[in-house]
Order: C-alpha cells, then sequence, then structure tokens
C-alpha cells in the first residue's frame, strides 16, 4: 500500500494511561480466570478434601489469596503498571492495532513480533500444566476428579483464546502495522 493510498490510523496520545489501565484489567482477568480454575481442579484431582486438615485448607486458602494478590498488584494497581506501562502499551496497540505514537512503535513492532513467536511456546506450556495434573491425578473417585479435571481444563481453554487472541494480533500487525511505514 504506498503512502498516498494509507488509510489514517488512530494514534494514541501523550496521556496513555487509560490504554495501559485497560491492558492491565484485561490481564488480571485472564491470570485470574486461568489460575483460580487451575488451582481448584489441581487440588480436586491431587487431594481428597476429607482428609484435609484446618492448617491445610487455610494454607491453601492463603496461598490461593496471595496468587490473587500478586496478580491485582501487578495488573490492577496503577503502582504495579507503572513499572510495566511501556509493555503494556505495545500490548495494547498491538491487541487493538492503533498506531502507538512516535517513540513507542519499536516496542510495538517487538511485542507483536513475540505474540507471534510465543505462540508455540504460549501453548505448549499450559498443555504441559494441564496433561500433569489429568494423568497423575486420583481417578479413584470420579465425583471429586471429573469436575476437578473440568476446571483444570477451563484454565487450558482460557489460556489458549488469549495467546490465539495475542498471535492474531501480532500477525495482523506484522502484515500492516498502522501508523508511517517503517524504514
Amino acid at each position: 500500500m504506498t503512502d498516498s493510498a494509507r488509510p489514517p490510523t488512530a494514534e494514541l496520545g501523550d496521556d496513555v494511561t487509560a490504554e495501559v489501565a485497560e491492558r492491565g484489567r484485561e490481564e488480571l482477568l485472564t491470570t485470574c480466570a486461568t489460575m483460580l480454575p487451575y488451582a481448584a481442579g489441581a487440588a480436586m484431582l491431587y487431594l481428597e478434601p476429607w482428609t484435609w486438615s484446618v492448617e491445610f485448607a487455610f494454607g491453601a486458602a492463603a496461598f490461593l489469596l496471595a496468587l490473587i494478590g500478586a496478580a491485582v498488584w501487578q495488573y490492577g494497581t496503577q503502582r504495579g503498571r507503572h513499572g510495566q506501562a511501556e509493555q503494556l502499551l505495545a500490548e495494547y496497540a498491538v491487541l487493538h492495532s492503533v498506531d502507538p505514537g512516535v517513540g513507542r512503535r519499536a516496542p510495538a513492532d517487538r511485542t507483536a513480533r513475540g505474540f507471534v513467536r510465543g505462540r508455540l511456546l504460549g501453548s505448549l506450556i499450559p498443555l504441559g500444566l494441564v496433561a500433569l495434573p489429568l494423568a497423575a491425578g486420583d481417578w479413584d473417585r470420579p465425583a471429586w476428579a471429573v469436575p476437578g479435571a473440568v476446571l483444570v481444563v477451563l484454565a487450558l481453554v482460557v489460556q489458549l483464546a488469549a495467546r490465539e487472541r495475542e498471535a492474531r494480533a501480532g500477525r495482523r500487525w506484522l502484515a500492516d502495522p498502522p501508523g508511517p511505514p517503517r524504514g
């Protein structure tokens, strides 16, 4: 496409706080929708709840709260997002196919390439993490194991959908990046 035939693209302004916060919320939602069902499902596959002690139950709850707290701190607070603002903005630009503006295009280009390259690894790792509890789970009590397996698979589906969305956006970006042509 020549420069004169290229349609104008939306460009992000100087204050991108809202865009960074939106991408942070997306990551927080994906993280929570992956971690919580996975942890609960794996626990159901490995552990028998009627044998849990009170201390173990409190420890498991504390562990889950710590995971969620870390995710909320990292993606849900302005202070947590501050250190990742450049990366979150690049991801937002690629996912929404918006020109991030002068000085921000190179990180967005790298992010798009990373999204495309990371698709395979982003699929293999979750598949392995799901295969392990499904293969090694305690299937002697299917009334407890089957819901656990469903939760683990649900976590996989959420993770794979997020990685596929990123890979599609990365391919779209690399095929026709918004903004002026790259030199």
